[in-house]
């Protein structure tokens, strides 16, 4: 089922992103590596599951997905150094996975995905936050994001951050 999305922008303003909050204890938060493959799969079906964004998908699907991100030859290849994952012990619990939109000329956050298990606890909007703040540190002017309508915890979630939703086109 093909469902409406939409584009969101956030203009960085001489470096200014949103302050990212303490990190609880027993967590801490990493850059992703492609070893985070397997774990960031798991992760996907888990958080997207039962969601707007579901459709059916399985472990093989999710697997390529990440397998896509990850690829060096991507199209829009993964920007690996200002993606995060919020991790306790060696399980993943959130990630912001972060790469290059070629259409864009500028960064993507391509997904932010909490599982169900770690939700509420503000994860998403730490691990949304450390992005922004590296790809501020960066250098880059402009964020991109792109939300299934009616994705209500994304779009509040985006908006907090200060994205603002982009007329159609």
């Amino acid at each position: 089922m093909h469902r409406q999305r939409h584009e969101y922008a956030l203009a960085v303003v001489d470096g200014a992103m949103p302050e990212v909050g303490a990190i609880a204890a027993g967590f801490v938060l990493r850059t992703v590596e492609p070893a985070d493959l397997l774990p960031l799969a798991e992760l996907m079906l888990e958080a997207f599951r039962d969601t707007i964004d579901y459709e059916g998908e399985r472990l093989a699907e999710a697997i390529e997905e990440v397998q896509r991100y990850l690829s060096p030859t991507s199209e829009d290849p993964a920007l690996l150094g200002h993606s995060v994952l919020v991790c306790t012990g060696a399980r993943l619990c959130c990630a912001c996975l972060v790469m290059k939109w070629h259409r864009r000329q500028c960064p993507l956050i391509g997904y932010v995905m909490c599982h169900p298990a770690w939700k509420r606890r503000s994860l998403a909007s730490l691990a949304l936050a450390e992005s922004l703040r590296r790809l501020g540190e960066a250098g880059f002017s402009q964020v991109r994001a792109v939300i299934t309508e009616g994705n209500v915890a994304s779009e509040r979630l985006f908006s907090s951050a200060g994205f603002a939703r982009l007329a159609s086109r």
